[in-house]
């Protein structure tokens, strides 16, 4: 199987699960004990969070680990608009963030909220999001750095430095930067998701820079490594380790792996009935969508998964694999015919030309049994 789903979630790497093996022998109690065994844990989860956050160049104390990515947004976001509830302006966010991060904006109580339009690549218009804060501010903006469906980059430090002279914190959603690309640096809170970096499931960060306005509310509670209950030591281990080697991988893979995305670019805008999505070069390495408007996503999905090749389609955040894509809706694309390649370090150049050979025998097939 050519698994070519990586922006969904990819394998637990092979640091990670040696760090995991290691800690659940030596990091199976509980660390706040004072006992040998309880120190040797405390040990490995301080460890472990100061290794965080020297890979992503931040402080130690910025670091807070959470249950999921979808978590961390919704602390990040409450967090920050409980804190600044008394500032009379809309959140503002792109039309293509993360569903969660569109969620957890809609479920503020007592807080508008005003969505960036896009262009047909994806990008959201500085300009515009300027004269936004000189007219109304914002409680907070949140534009993430790379998109999970297109792999479109935005330019995040010229929205950072918006809203820092606007006084308005920024969050930004870098679940798709963190193992892949540069991690943004320009920030007051960021937000990602282990697993997509090869990292064990069930794992968030949350960056919180110092002096960021943000409060617990009910929803978030106290953060921190023993902020959540008993501490997962080893999975705790486990991240630290993994972001470390896709850290390494990264910058060791890039240049390869956009080789081969541009190959699948190249290659698919060759086909009949197929356009390819996304900014041409301000984009992600690992990441290409394209478009068959006239074919269900799902059913290419599926004739690609019995010729041995796994992609994704619909909606790359949504709880529903048939929901049709609100990030294509906003860059003004009608489909449910969507395709995401997600490439990953260990893709091969083999996988994405088994990918390239089954493709156009996938289309034939449904267009030869069926009304398309």
């Amino acid at each position: 199987m050519a698994y070519l789903d990586a922006g969904s979630s990819q394998r637990l790497n092979e640091a990670g699960r040696h760090a995991l093996e290691q800690a659940l022998d030596q990091g199976w109690a509980d660390p706040v004990r004072l006992h040998s065994q309880g120190r040797k844990s405390a040990l490995l989860a301080e460890q472990s969070i100061s290794t965080i956050a020297q890979v992503l160049k931040v402080q130690r104390d910025e670091v807070h680990i959470l249950p999921s990515g979808t978590h961390a947004a919704h602390a990040a976001i409450a967090g920050t608009a409980y804190a600044r509830r008394r500032v009379d302006s809309p959140a503002i966010i792109s039309a293509v963030e993360h569903s969660c991060v569109i969620n957890a904006t809609a479920a503020l109580s007592q807080c508008q909220s005003l969505q960036l339009g896009v262009d047909q690549f994806g990008l959201i218009d500085p300009e515009e999001l300027e004269a936004t804060l000189r007219e109304s501010g914002a409680r907070f903006v949140a534009v993430q750095s790379v998109n999970q469906e297109t792999g479109t980059t935005q330019d995040v430090q010229a929205i950072a430095q918006l809203c820092s002279a606007a006084e308005v914190p920024y969050i930004v959603d870098a679940s798709h930067s963190i193992g892949h690309e540069q991690t943004p640096q320009s920030f007051d809170a960021l937000i990602a998701s282990a697993h997509k970096w090869g990292g064990p499931v069930g794992v968030g960060l949350l960056i919180l820079r110092t002096g960021t306005p943000w409060h617990p509310t009910s929803l978030t509670q106290t953060l921190g490594v023993f902020g959540q209950g008993f501490p997962n030591v080893p999975v705790l281990a486990a991240t630290a380790a993994s972001l470390v080697q896709a850290d390494q991988e990264h910058r060791s893979n890039r240049d390869r792996l956009m080789t081969l995305t541009e190959k699948i670019r190249a290659h698919a805008a060759t086909l009949d009935g197929v356009e390819v999505l996304g900014h041409p070069t301000q984009r992600a390495a690992h990441l290409v969508t394209i478009n068959v408007p006239l074919i269900a996503g799902d059913v290419i999905v599926e004739h690609l998964d019995r010729l041995g090749v796994a992609v994704a389609s619909g909606s790359a955040c949504s709880s529903s694999p048939l929901d049709p894509s609100h990030v294509l809706l906003a860059m003004g694309i009608q489909t449910y015919g969507n395709v995401r390649v997600g490439l990953s370090h260990t893709t091969t150049e083999a996988d994405v030309d088994e990918f390239l050979s089954c493709l156009p025998r996938a289309l034939e097939a449904i267009r030869a049994t069926s009304a398309y």
